[in-house]
């Protein structure tokens, strides 16, 4: 996968199963929350309903946002590592640690932890309680 900054913009490029497509997403003039998706293909084939619902959204939006992150001056966010069979403490400091980054950079916690992983933002959720009961985060109603 190859993925390039614009002003406003990132584009991602050689994703697997989509070499011949393009996609560009683009974020507001300080923010690293996207606001617009553009695809680009051959001209010889329409983007058809069923392409895009078939489009790996989740890996495109999250290689764009990191790289905008970076591309603001901000730390990209913690390397992942495989969740140990029944978790564990390295796990629930680690869920605690991209919580963090993703607040300070406004993407949604539970979103950015289901992405990191390939979990569903419920076993993020539960997680998220996970660290919190584990007192990597503040209750949440602190």
């Amino acid at each position: 996968m190859k993925v390039t900054t614009g002003v406003n913009s990132v584009t991602v490029e050689e994703l697997a199963g989509y070499e011949q497509y393009a996609f560009v997403v683009s974020f507001p003039a300080d923010g690293a929350k996207p606001h617009g998706f553009y695809v680009s293909g051959p001209d010889d084939r329409p983007l058809t309903p069923t392409f895009l619902r078939r489009l790996p959204l989740d890996t495109v939006l999250k290689a764009a946002a990191e790289a905008r992150v970076v591309q603001l001056g901000g730390a990209p966010a913690p390397a992942d590592r495989s969740r140990p069979y029944g978790g564990g403490e390295e796990h629930t400091a680690r869920v605690a640690e991209l919580y963090l980054w993703a607040i300070d950079h406004g993407i949604p916690p539970r979103r950015a932890i289901a992405a990191r992983w390939g979990r569903s933002e419920a076993t993020a959720g539960r997680w998220i309680a996970e660290a919190r009961r584990a007192g990597h985060l503040p209750p949440h109603d602190a």
